[in-house]
């Protein structure tokens, strides 16, 4: 059955169902057949293993190692996660080979399948640094809180819990974020292309065939290529990495030496300001996701960053927006609080603040003496523009979900409650095939919630993570408000949107002051809903590849457990036994300060001091309803000016999610240009090559490129790097690596007249100036 068959039979059952002729799910079911059919299998044979000893071998030693490397990888300036494609490349020849070697029956049941793969895909997915982590490191790293009290053990046990009871939501919410098929799932294409290059399956027909080769042929001559361009920017030309393009036009400006003129400051700098124009090289900054992701949603995106991170940000920092000079008497751009842009730190005056809100002598609480003695604290411009995207978000994400999707989201809640089958589910040939396994029943789900709510309690109450006992259940209620409307935009579009702000706004207005608890609830939401929507992600890619749903289920819990294990002995390596490897270029733990940061504002200060009547940032408060009232107003264009699919693509949820700060600000330009390149030019003008080839070379690269950087960062962890120093590979120890935004700076140093300026009267290596 093609595309065109789909979409003829949504053509029908709106025949016979008039009053449906204008839903939005089935105008998104038509537009994504022309997407996913050609790459996804079209059969099924229920006999062909799946959970096997092949499958849980593999994926147990790529869990255990990739959990290492990603764990290391995000004390990285720019973290840096491998990619599961990795396991699944490496671990096809390594399947192939059990199946040849091993002896027949229970550890060889045949062939090595596409299921067994996909498991192995699966439990190599949990791997990424679990978000409690960041909360462990915040805690328990000397150089930010150093709460020594914390033991491996209670930070086992806290992320243990916190990786765990998102998975509850995920089943409980199938229904609405799974099953239809307008939750495709973008983010799964890439995979799925991968598998179907590997393994021979009956894939949706393709329009013509002009191009002979094979998938597989394709994918490996694409990962070649990748693997060798990758040693440039991740290597050789670091610089490649982040390119500072408004320095360039602009030039260095006529400063003091090592002093960036205003406009590097604010603009040019893709290091320290908002990198307008800024561009990268480097495919681990880019990602396949961007041939998947639908155009419209990545044009928005793009534009919402243009608009607050290229245009809203210098014109505050340019306006004092706040009035953060006026109110310390600071004249003009030197003496300005807000020396760096692109920072999450938290500023005393024009100086990063440290613990001085920390009452290390009560549970690490507001010191409120010390604080006074300082206040008001304040962020840089890019920081602040970040929690205005956070509020906006939250309230536009449930109003454009509850205006285009409400009337879907309550027949299906009505057909549950029935117990009947949804007729527009059923619209789906995956689901008719899925019926030949046994679903896993909502109450092994709710069970195992409740399972993780008792460890919940006992972390809480019995280790360093404390938190009040009702903040468990209040977390759970959070989370169920949001799971459904931040899912269902997840797998639409494949923008994926956090609870972080939210939760820690709340939970600080409840329990002001109180540092440990807050971050400890904000681990709580945020994880949750990440979790939640992670395993139902893949229990799509379960449901288009046909794995047996409690198959599925298993490897996400098994690989999660050592996942959790794993990271935390990673963690503690990292800060305990790590040398001196961490605040050296490039591992200077930069998500972890922001957690950091974000604890001091949320948990010791709060947000009735941040954010209340009175304070600096009080008038971000209206972007709550700023939130609620944008998405309503293509809905009434929609209603009445003209019905068109269109107006429901302009996604405020989508624009207001701002990037925020960023190790480097490059991530504007470089990943529309792979979304407009995949989605618009080769899909019209090269529809056949879209179809056969273009999901498997995303999959490619982003493999060919995770490979490399694991490579390079083991040799960097050794103690191996690349010492030869040129103008793509700066001396970072000495000038940043966009140095050519600095008077008086060259790859290797700046010029005498800085040393001389800063009281020294000789270069970084000794030689001497004259003065």
């Amino acid at each position: 059955m093609t595309a065109a068959d789909e979409i003829k039979k949504v053509d029908d059952f709106v025949a016979d169902h008039p009053e449906m002729a204008d839903d939005t799910e089935l105008e998104d079911i038509k537009d994504i057949e022309e997407h996913i059919d050609f790459i996804v299998p079209q059969t099924d044979d229920p006999s062909t293993p799946a959970f096997s000893f092949r499958s849980v071998l593999l994926g147990t030693i790529f869990a255990v190692v990739l959990s290492f490397a990603n764990t290391a990888l995000s004390f990285r300036a720019s973290p840096f996660t491998i990619p599961p494609v990795v396991a699944t490349i490496v671990s096809y020849p390594m399947g192939v080979f059990l199946a040849n070697v091993l002896p027949a029956g229970f550890l060889n049941p045949g062939p090595f399948s596409i299921k067994e793969h996909v498991l192995i895909f699966i439990m190599s997915a949990t791997t990424t640094a679990p978000y409690g982590i960041d909360n462990v490191v915040s805690q328990t790293y000397p150089k930010l809180m150093g709460n020594s009290d914390i033991t491996f053990m209670s930070a086992l046990g806290f992320v243990l819990v916190t990786q765990f009871m998102g998975y509850g939501f995920s089943g409980l919410t199938r229904r609405f974020l799974v099953r239809p098929t307008a939750m495709w799932w973008p983010s799964n294409l890439t995979t799925i292309a991968l598998f179907s290059s590997f393994h021979k399956v009956d894939t949706g027909a393709i329009a013509g065939d002009k191009w002979k080769m094979s998938r597989t042929m394709f994918f490996w001559i694409a990962f070649a290529g990748m693997f060798v361009y990758e040693w440039i920017p991740g290597l050789l030309a670091p610089m490649l990495q982040a390119v500072s393009l408004g320095c360039v036009f602009a030039g260095r400006g006529n400063g003091p030496s090592g002093v960036l003129s205003k406009f590097n400051t604010v603009a040019g700098s893709a290091l320290n300001g908002v990198g307008f124009l800024g561009l990268t090289f480097d495919w681990t900054n880019i990602g396949g996701i961007n041939f998947a992701q639908p155009f419209y949603a990545n044009a928005v995106n793009t534009l919402g960053n243009i608009v607050f991170l290229w245009i809203a940000t210098p014109l505050m920092y340019n306006a004092d927006t706040f009035g953060l000079n006026e109110k310390f008497k600071l004249p003009g751009y030197q003496g300005s609080l807000n020396p760096v842009v692109n920072s999450a730190g938290l500023f005393v005056g024009n100086k990063v603040s440290s613990k001085f809100f920390y009452n290390v002598s009560d549970n690490y609480n507001l010191n409120l003496t010390a604080y006074n003695g300082v206040a008001p604290v304040h962020l840089t411009s890019t920081f602040t523009l970040s929690y205005a995207s956070s509020f906006l978000t939250v309230t536009a994400a449930l109003m454009h979900v509850i205006l285009w999707y409400g009337k879907d989201i309550y027949r299906q809640t009505m057909n549950a409650f029935r117990q009947v089958r949804d007729e527009v589910d059923a619209l789906d040939k995956h689901a008719k095939l899925m019926e030949a396994y046994p679903d896993v029943p909502d109450w092994v789900y709710v069970a195992f919630m409740g399972l993780c709510v008792v460890g919940g309690l006992l972390v809480s109450i019995f280790t360093p993570f404390n938190m009040p006992w009702w903040g468990i259940f209040f977390n759970l209620f959070l989370v169920a408000i949001f799971v459904v409307p931040y899912g269902s935009i997840y797998a639409i579009t494949g923008v994926q949107m956090y609870l972080n702000v939210v939760s820690e706004f709340i939970i600080g207005l409840m329990i002001p002051g109180q540092t440990v608890a807050v971050m400890a609830f904000k681990s709580w939401g945020t994880n949750n809903l990440i979790q939640a929507l992670n395993l139902s992600g893949d229990l799509k890619l379960g449901h288009y590849l046909h794995i047996p749903p409690y198959a599925m289920v298993g490897a996400q819990i098994w690989g999660t457990f050592i996942n959790a294990v794993v990271s935390v002995g990673a963690a503690w390596y990292m800060m305990f036994g790590g040398g001196k490897l961490l605040d050296t270029t490039g591992w200077t733990y930069n998500s972890y300060q922001v957690f950091y940061s974000a604890g001091g504002i949320w948990g010791a200060i709060g947000p009735q001091r941040f954010f209340g009547i009175g304070s600096i940032y009080e008038s971000l408060m209206w972007c709550f309803l700023i939130g609620a009232i944008a998405p309503v107003l293509p809905w009434l264009g929609n209603k009445f000016i003209v019905r068109s699919k269109y107006w429901h693509y302009m996604n405020f949820a989508i624009f207001f999610q701002f990037a925020g700060v960023q190790s480097y600000q490059v991530f504007v330009i470089m990943p529309f240009l792979t979304c407009f390149i995949g989605q618009i030019v080769i899909f019209y003008r090269f529809r056949e090559f879209y179809q056969k080839y273009l999901y498997v070379m995303g999959a490619a690269w982003d493999a060919a490129a995770g490979i490399v950087t694991l490579i390079i960062s083991i040799m960097s962890l050794g103690g191996v790097n690349f010492t030869t120093i040129w103008a793509l590979n700066p001396n970072t120890d000495n000038v940043p690596l966009d140095y050519y935004c600095y008077p008086g700076a060259s790859y290797t140093d700046f010029d005498c007249a800085y040393y001389i300026a800063s009281g020294d009267n000789q270069l970084a290596d000794g030689t001497p100036c004259n003065a």
